[in-house]
């Protein structure tokens, strides 16, 4: 073929051959982006292990994701543990000052409601009198005393027992 033939079709065609070469060029710079991206993805993964080849640090990872794992499960095990003894812990109370006898100043007198989360524990009353001073002790187990309780002692464990449900 002849140079001056193919010098006439390229000055011809001259805005195809840059449209080409635009798209040509283009495309090339699409390339760069992703094959830059994937060379961060891969000197990612080899960060800490220049020196080693892709099947020790995959074998690397597998067994830190192995320890991660067991790690992970102990440390589920030791939450739900915990939360079981948290619910055993004394976390509600309430007190109820009143009076409770006429010939006395003020609301000297109480129940003191401490219970945990299942509404276990004790209510406390104090009668405070001008002569003396009597304190009462009574087990409390899911809201409820084998003993008789005072309207106070009762007042006391439910407002304790709406601050857990609350």
């Amino acid at each position: 073929m002849d140079l001056a033939v193919i010098n006439e079709w390229c000055q011809n065609n001259l805005w195809m051959l840059l449209l080409v070469n635009f798209v040509l060029t283009l495309e090339v710079l699409i390339l760069f982006v992703v094959t830059h991206k994937r060379l961060e993805r891969y000197r990612y993964l080899f960060k800490g292990n220049e020196d080693r080849d892709l099947e020790s640090v995959l074998i690397n990872l597998s067994e830190k994701s192995h320890q991660l794992n067991t790690n992970l499960s102990r440390l589920e095990e030791q939450v739900a543990g915990n939360q079981v003894r948290e619910e055993m812990h004394l976390q509600n109370w309430a007190l109820i000052r009143f009076k409770a006898f006429q010939n006395t100043g003020s609301d000297q007198s109480f129940a003191l409601a401490l219970l945990d989360a299942a509404g276990d524990g004790v209510v406390i009353s104090s009668l405070f009198g001008r002569d003396e001073s009597r304190v009462y002790c009574k087990p409390v187990e899911q809201g409820q005393s084998i003993y008789p309780l005072t309207d106070e002692e009762k007042e006391a464990i439910t407002t304790a027992l709406g601050k857990t449900n609350k």
